[in-house]
């Protein structure tokens, strides 16, 4: 099935890549194919155990000029307004740059051609502002001198040690 997955949130940062399990029973795959996973953090305040991990595949590009990969995606309950996060193992699978100023992300499709994804602007700062307004709901002032807006314990994604 061919089924595109918008509000991606695009983190080089992130140490793995997750899906929403909303968006895992949209593209249909079947829980039993889902595997193992250890819990991670990250995402929200505390370890998130996700149901599993799948790999399905990702395309970028159109018909004429597109790659493919199988990307490994721990299915969990993020409780973000994206349906997915992109994390440096996707990346570098895909051998792609992300430019932060320009919006963008750029990789190889068929032939050697280059991709371009172009950000979305408007949809990235409303999905941001509403992650900041639930981070400062979920998180109360304790005292501390963080950027306006921006939890404290922001950190990057990582697994839990077995």
């Amino acid at each position: 099935n061919n089924i595109a997955v918008g509000k991606t949130l695009i983190d080089g940062g992130a140490g793995l890549n997750v899906i929403s399990v909303e968006t895992f029973e949209t593209l249909q795959v079947p829980y039993e194919w889902l595997m193992p996973s250890r819990p991670f953090t990250g995402v929200t305040s505390g370890s998130i155990s996700p149901l599993g991990q799948v790999r399905p595949a990702v395309t970028f590009g159109t018909q004429q000029n597109y790659r493919t990969e199988l990307i490994d995606f721990d299915v969990a309950h993020i409780g973000l307004p994206y349906n997915a996060i992109l994390g440096y193992p996707a990346l570098v699978q895909f051998m792609a740059a992300t430019h932060h100023a320009y919006n963008v992300v750029k990789m190889l499709g068929a032939g050697g051609n280059n991709i371009t994804i172009r950000y979305d602007e408007r949809d990235a700062a409303l999905t941001l502002e509403c992650t900041f307004k639930t981070a400062a709901t979920a998180l109360p002032h304790q005292g501390h001198s963080a950027p306006h807006g921006v939890p404290r314990d922001t950190q990057t994604l990582h697994r839990s040690p077995r």
